[in-house]
């Protein structure tokens, strides 16, 4: 399996941050690769499930995903199924005074 990290800092309030990431139809706004996401759904735990098309390489690919774990500023765990199957976790956590 292969793993993939990345770290960014976003000078913002973490719930402001955690809302606009973890709303589907946000996705293709900072996920280029996404070029259309729909039939959002809002999950029992807070999370979502949607449709998406995402285009790599000069192909489409279309499939769902589902937030199996929603935790409000804190982290999300979404699992794709379809052209691509991945697994993504997304943890935030606010940057502390004085920390670069």
């Amino acid at each position: 399996m292969v793993k993939i990290e990345k770290t960014i800092t976003i000078n913002a309030p973490v719930e402001k941050v955690f809302g606009y990431v973890s709303e589907p139809t946000n996705l293709p706004e900072i996920w280029p690769s996404f070029v259309e996401v729909k039939d959002v759904k809002l999950l029992p735990n807070g999370g979502y499930s949607f449709r998406w098309v995402y285009k790599m390489a000069g192909m489409r690919f279309k499939g769902t995903s589902e937030y199996t774990e929603h935790v409000p500023n804190q982290h999300t765990v979404m699992k794709t199924k379809g052209g691509i199957e991945s697994t993504h976790t997304t943890t935030f956590q606010p940057r502390l005074v004085g920390q670069r």
